[in-house]
C-alpha cells in the first residue's frame, strides 16, 4: 500500500489516471478468473483449508493488480520508445561489441514500431466495417471468424514492410559496427547511477527493517 501512495502521489493529473485506468481493464477481468483456477486446483491437488486458500489467493490478487498498476503508471508516464532510448544510451556508454545486445534493441523498437501500426490498421477495418452496416448483427463466433479470416492478410502485410525496413537498413550500413549510435541520446552520468542506487537501498532497507 505504501508503494501505491508513492506511485499515486507522484502522478495528480485526472486525465493519467484515466488512461491507466483504461489499459488496467482488461487484467481485471483476466485476474478474477485465474483465482478461480487457482483455488480450484488448489483445492483438489492440496491438503491446505479453504480459508487458507482464499486468503492466499485474494492477496496474491492484489499484488497482481498492484505490480500491473505500477507498470501502466511507468508505461503511461514515459514513452515506450523513450525506455528504448535509454537502454541504447546506457549500453552506448558501456562500449560493449556484442551484437545479440544489439539484435534485441532492434526487435523492441520494431514491435513498438509495427505493433501500433498493425492495431490502428485493425481498428479502422472493424469501424469499416460497422459504417457500412457489415458486422452490426454478428453473433460473437462470427466475429471470430471473421478476425480470423483478416488478420493473416495484414499480418503479412505487416511483415513485408518489416522486410522493406531490414534491407533499407541494411543499405545503412546495419551489422558492421557495434554499439550502434542514437540519434536522440538520454543524458545518463554518475549521478543518476547513484540515484538509482540509493533509491534500490532505501526500498530494499525499508522492506527489511520497517516494523510495519
Amino acid at each position: 500500500m505504501i508503494h501505491l501512495a508513492v506511485a499515486l502521489g507522484a502522478q495528480l493529473n485526472r486525465s493519467f489516471f484515466s488512461r491507466v485506468l483504461k489499459r488496467i481493464k482488461p487484467f481485471l477481468f483476466y485476474f478474477p478468473i485465474m483465482l478461480i483456477f487457482y483455488v480450484g486446483f488448489s483445492l483438489l491437488l492440496t491438503d491446505a483449508s479453504i480459508g487458507h486458500i482464499v486468503n492466499e489467493a485474494f492477496f496474491g490478487l492484489i499484488k497482481l493488480t498492484l505490480m500491473v498498476g505500477a507498470m501502466m503508471f511507468c508505461l503511461e508516464s514515459m514513452p515506450s520508445q523513450d525506455m528504448v532510448n535509454i537502454g541504447r544510451s546506457i549500453w552506448v556508454k558501456m562500449n560493449r561489441r556484442w551484437q545479440w545486445v544489439e539484435d534485441c534493441f532492434l526487435f523492441l523498437g520494431m514491435t513498438l514500431r509495427f505493433y501500433p501500426t498493425f492495431q490502428s490498421n485493425w481498428t479502422t477495418v472493424r469501424h469499416s466495417r460497422k459504417s457500412l452496416g457489415l458486422s452490426t448483427d454478428l453473433s460473437w463466433l462470427a466475429k471470430v471468424k471473421m478476425a480470423a479470416r483478416d488478420m493473416p492478410g495484414m499480418l503479412i502485410h505487416q511483415l513485408r514492410r518489416s522486410e522493406d525496413v531490414a534491407t533499407a537498413m541494411q543499405l545503412r550500413g546495419y551489422g558492421q559496427k557495434y554499439p550502434r549510435g542514437v540519434t536522440f541520446p538520454i543524458p545518463f552520468g554518475r549521478f543518476h547511477l547513484i540515484q538509482m542506487g540509493v533509491i534500490t537501498l532505501g526500498y530494499w532497507i525499508y522492506h527489511q527493517y520497517a516494523p510495519f
